[in-house]
């Protein structure tokens, strides 16, 4: 299994249980919104390992005894996309945590990624190459607000613009400034895939430009698939309407 796998799988579990219990359960929420923004290392965060360290122990120990997943993943910046994540599922608006699990309604949309992604897995690249995301069917934060934004949840320019700007940021800027937008993608009900954003962090510091290209593709080609898939439809409506005048 690829690096990259078994930090979606790990991240995944953590989820899965964390969504849970901050539905359930205010004081964890509490606990976990301490996490926002901060290093592993701030005092504040103290409270949050109970809750976090041990969906990180058997993959930071994979991480460390392979010398190209330490290339591409630093134990640091893994830890912190972790505790990132759970406070921002933490941070989420009451109605959107309390649809979690409902019948599946706020599962992540499963939006294929670029073809070009099956080539290289994280962790698993040779010397000079940039690795790529194998999880296809995993959507990225940027094909979530692409979907957004032909859904009519958000608004087309705001929301690339914001997009780009977070694509800029070093790793403490976009843990600084992704919770708050995180926060109001989930107000408007965008599904957002919480293992798929902790892979992506956990990227973020050893090849940033990658997963910034990877966010941009995702939100343009979302768009851009729903915007043919409409046209389309028109064009056949349109056809269907000529064929229906012709035999009247």
């Amino acid at each position: 299994m690829s690096k990259a796998k078994e930090v979606l799988r790990a991240a995944d579990r953590m989820a899965g249980n964390l969504e849970d219990r901050v539905r359930d359960e205010p004081a964890v929420r509490a606990v976990l919104r301490r996490a926002s923004g901060k290093r592993v290392e701030d005092p504040a965060v103290l409270p949050v390992h109970g809750f976090v360290a041990r969906y990180l122990d058997r993959l930071l120990t994979s991480i460390e005894s392979d010398g190209s997943a330490r290339w591409w993943f630093p134990e640091r910046d893994v830890e912190r996309a972790f505790y990132g994540v759970a406070a921002m599922i933490a941070a989420q608006p009451r109605q959107a945590r309390d649809r979690i699990g409902v019948g599946g309604e706020d599962s992540p949309d499963e939006t294929p990624q670029d073809a070009s992604a099956d080539r290289d897995s994280p962790g698993e690249t040779g010397a000079g190459q940039r690795p790529t995301d194998p999880l296809r069917r995993h959507a990225n934060l940027g094909a979530a607000l692409g979907g957004a934004v032909t859904q009519g949840r958000l608004n087309a320019d705001t929301t690339e613009e914001r997009l780009h700007l977070l694509c800029r940021q070093s790793a403490d800027g976009v843990h600084a400034q992704l919770p708050r937008l995180v926060l109001y993608a989930r107000d408007k009900d965008v599904p957002i895939d919480w293992g798929r954003l902790a892979l992506d962090l956990s990227r973020w510091g050893a090849d940033r430009d990658s997963v910034a290209k990877e966010w941009m593709q995702g939100y343009h080609r979302t768009i851009e698939t729903e915007r043919a898939r409409r046209d389309e439809a028109r064009a056949q409506n349109a056809t269907a309407d000529d064929s229906e005048d012709h035999a009247a």
